[in-house]
């Protein structure tokens, strides 16, 4: 059960996790470990053996260790290497540049954590990207640019008249 809780830090975890699950009070749990490890406190405990001892001590007490209750992300087959190439990266950046008003890496990671729930652009899966880049189409469009066509020039976007007006 324990043999893999070498480390210290983990010890002392388990054992204080295990005291306040079986909801001992000071005078309880240090008559346990004197009486189990024949230590007064659970930082006193320098070996294995004696660390097995305290966990069978509150093993007799009831206590049982839980699996972690932490959401394990489980990468599935299929998206093993799937991530989104170079290109995809290129284009979705290439789109943000043209379409947003707020041109900065924040607004686009913020962007894209609301399609597709990924924090970093490196993390996109080639179908998340798909959906960034439509996203950034539709949004071109919506702004009256072509994502298409080639970027707008500064002076296609004000044509000067004769009389220095601009239009």
């Amino acid at each position: 059960m324990t043999s893999a809780l070498r480390n210290r830090t983990e010890r002392l975890a388990l054992i204080h996790l295990a005291r306040k699950d079986r909801g001992l009070d000071e005078y309880a749990y240090h008559a346990l470990l004197a009486g189990a490890a024949g230590v007064e406190s659970a930082a006193a405990i320098e070996t294995e053996a004696q660390f097995e001892e305290v966990m069978r001590a509150f093993a007799n007490l009831g206590f049982r260790r839980k699996p972690s209750t932490r959401k394990r992300m489980p990468v599935k087959p299929e998206q093993q290497g799937n991530y989104c190439s170079a290109k995809q990266l290129y284009y979705i950046k290439g789109l943000w540049e043209l379409a947003s008003r707020a041109k900065d890496e924040k607004s686009l990671r913020a962007m894209v954590k609301r399609i597709s729930k990924v924090d970093e652009l490196r993390f996109l899966l080639k179908g998340e990207a798909s959906k960034v880049i439509l996203a950034l189409r539709d949004i071109c469009w919506k702004a009256g640019i072509n994502p298409d066509g080639p970027a707008p020039r500064p002076t296609d976007a004000c044509i000067h008249n004769p009389d220095g007006a601009r239009t």
